[in-house]
């Protein structure tokens, strides 16, 4: 995970990775009454499965090139968003995972429930902070709220 290549700071061998950490609340009711074609729609996975859209298993690599106008995995879809699967945006690539989370109800009655999403890269603007931008304004806004999060610098020795 470490890189030598990033110069922060500075410091061209630093040996190490970036985390960056966000907490997304879901507004699960709001989403549950979303139609389910347009739920996977505006994933890109079928919800049964997880698979890719077209695909049959949940860790199925898609192949944009044979979808060029977005009939199968919509354009604007979240995983066509977040990974494109161009030459241009590999080195935007990081190490990510998201834990689910259930806090019971609100005050309000709502559901208090979503996903802290944690990543790794060897620069944070090239990757967390360059997908974060390719993600803005995409459709899963609506019914998504980030609450907290944050970044820090991870060293190893060299």
């Amino acid at each position: 995970m470490g890189d030598s290549r990033s110069g922060r700071a500075g410091l061209d061998r630093w040996g190490g990775s970036y985390q960056a950490a966000r907490i997304i609340q879901f507004h699960v009711e709001f989403w549950d009454r979303t139609p389910l074609k347009e739920q996977q729609t505006i994933f890109g996975r079928d919800k049964h499965t997880g698979a890719p859209l077209g695909m049959k298993n949940e860790h199925d690599t898609p192949d944009y090139s044979k979808d060029p106008n977005g009939e199968v995995i919509a354009l604007d879809s979240y995983i066509r968003l977040a990974n494109p699967r161009t030459p241009e945006t590999q080195s935007s690539l990081m190490m990510r995972r998201g834990y689910s989370y259930s806090l019971g109800v609100t005050n309000a009655g709502q559901l208090d429930m979503g996903l802290l999403f944690v990543c790794y890269q060897h620069d944070l603007e090239k990757g967390f902070l360059t997908v974060q931008k390719r993600l803005n304004g995409e459709a899963l806004e609506e019914y998504v709220k980030p609450i907290g999060g944050g970044a820090t610098s991870l060293f190893y020795p060299a």
